[in-house]
């Protein structure tokens, strides 16, 4: 399937947004209540919230983040050994 680089970057939010809270809300529910009679349904509704605010906290930090490292790293297409420094370093 081809999808533009604007279509990648959400369906990558997307789906690290959902393995993340697919994840953590698994830890935290075993970790804060441990493997209780309706542990799927609680896991269930925890996952929901959790998956949905992802998605739209990961829309809206993404952008702030891209420019935040952008100031702080470079990106090299070339091994880094290869890669000149840039001046004033």
């Amino acid at each position: 399937m081809n999808v533009s680089p604007r279509t990648y970057g959400y369906l990558l939010r997307i789906s690290i947004s959902f393995f993340m809270s697919l994840l953590m809300s698994f830890a935290m529910l075993v970790l804060n209540l441990g493997f209780v009679e309706n542990f799927m349904a609680l896991w269930f509704k925890s996952f929901s919230v959790a998956f949905a605010l992802a998605v739209v906290i990961s829309s809206l930090v993404f952008p702030f983040v891209t420019v935040l490292l952008s100031k702080v790293v470079r990106v090299c297409d070339e091994p880094a050994e290869l890669c000149e420094a840039p001046e004033g370093c």
